[in-house]
């Protein structure tokens, strides 16, 4: 008797919707991560520039740095938004870099994926002796 005939198909007919969305989120959830990572490090190396000039041009060289990073990481950010913060205390300067975007959602659709909100922020102490005081 071979009354289960047909039955694998029928059950992979009914599961190939299920796994496709489970793997689509997998897709979400790593391009969330892998972004905050790659926000995390241009945050860093905008930080790092900024503390090698003087305090005029930090902020400008920042926004460099950053943009620059983003792009070579191929990380696809919206209106990336960078604030360079100067802090001085009594023993050392340092430089707070934020960096802020919108990621894409391409490819997610079908998921009704948003776009992701992320941000990132680094602190450098200020080289004194490159940056000129």
């Amino acid at each position: 008797m071979r009354r289960d005939r047909g039955s694998v198909a029928t059950e992979m007919v009914l599961l190939t919707p299920l796994l496709i969305i489970m793997l689509m989120f997998v897709v979400h959830a790593g391009r969330a991560g892998q972004g905050v990572n790659q926000l995390k490090h241009a945050a860093d190396q905008g930080a790092r520039a900024a503390s090698l000039v003087a305090r005029p041009r930090m902020s400008s060289v920042a926004q460099r740095a950053v943009i620059q990073d983003l792009s070579t990481s191929g990380l696809s950010c919206v209106n990336p938004r960078v604030t360079t913060n100067y802090e001085r205390s009594s023993l050392s300067s340092s430089v707070t870099v934020t960096v802020s975007c919108r990621t894409s959602n391409q490819g997610l659709l079908l998921l009704g994926a948003r776009a992701v909100s992320m941000s990132a922020r680094s602190t450098e102490v200020i080289d004194r002796y490159r940056a000129g005081g």
